[in-house]
């Protein structure tokens, strides 16, 4: 891990390749604390949205590791008020749109300090600016504003030219681009600052953070954990920072159901948490 090899955890190796991770950082002294991209990683990317979900089977694991004691916080570049809801009824800490709003469920809110005066102006300069192209999908967040194109894919030149147009006409902001979507958010959003954030506020004295993503917002976290020595991994083939990869959602889930196994074999104390199943998501 420490050399950022970059390895895939294939799927005929889950095991051997977990096994291996949890042998080299293994402790009981240590505290694990969990990452979590959603869009692209616990759930499968959509052309619409709204017709995203995270499988049942993963809201089950994710209610386990929780019982077992290991935080697990979703960062995404949804707002917190929505990414709610795809992780409902499970209730987690989230650091929404990047890192600008987190809810630290239930122990409050580490939210950034912003104009809401300059995101009420950018929003309206980009509903102007995108008013001759209705094929682009204009989404206002609380704290940014998105411009998808994930359903003409064609438009990509023209979503980026407006994008930047836009930027230079509000340097408090700053581009983020994802899968289909150029984002303008301030300069403050980073998810790696978010991750840093929270870890701060946890203050645990040793910790190993582990962080999942696929997007090219998730490499500033990715180097996060790296200065921890923790886990990161990358969902995809595209070039990164993270140590470890994993080729899809569907492979994401397993490896999150190996890693609760790992724990549930290892601390007899937590051998039966089907109880916090059931808690969570009935």
């Amino acid at each position: 891990m420490h050399n950022a090899t970059r390895q895939s955890l294939n799927k005929e190796s889950y095991s051997q390749n977990l096994l291996s991770v949890i042998s080299e950082y293994f402790s009981k002294e240590k505290q694990y604390c969990i990452f979590l991209d959603v869009d692209g990683t616990l759930s499968e990317f959509h052309i619409d949205p709204l017709k995203s979900f995270i499988p049942k089977t993963t809201l089950c694991t994710l209610c386990q590791l929780k019982d077992l004691d290991i935080p697990v916080i979703a960062i995404t570049g949804r707002s917190v008020q929505v990414a709610s809801h795809l992780f409902s009824p499970l209730q987690l800490p989230i650091a929404g749109t990047h890192g600008l709003e987190i809810d630290m469920q239930p122990f409050g809110k580490l939210n950034a300090d912003i104009n809401k005066r300059h995101i009420a102006l950018i929003q309206q300069d980009t509903q102007k600016t995108c008013l001759p192209y209705p094929q682009l999908l204009i989404e206002n967040k609380d704290y940014s504003v998105a411009i998808h194109y994930r359903q003409y894919p064609e438009m990509a030149e023209i979503a980026k030219k407006i994008a930047h147009d836009i930027q230079s006409r509000h340097s408090e902001f700053k581009i983020n681009e994802g899968k289909y979507v150029f984002e303008l958010i301030p300069v403050a959003a980073d998810k790696g600052q978010a991750i840093q954030k929270i870890l701060n506020h946890l203050n645990f004295t040793n910790v190993l953070p582990i962080f999942i993503g696929d997007d090219k917002t998730d490499e500033s976290g990715f180097e996060v954990v790296n200065h921890y020595h923790g886990i990161s991994i990358k969902v995809g083939e595209e070039e990164t920072e993270a140590c470890y990869r994993l080729k899809n959602v569907a492979d994401v889930a397993n490896f999150l159901d190996l890693f609760l196994q790992f724990f549930k074999t290892h601390f007899s104390r937590h051998s039966e948490v089907s109880h916090g199943e059931k808690a969570c998501l009935n």
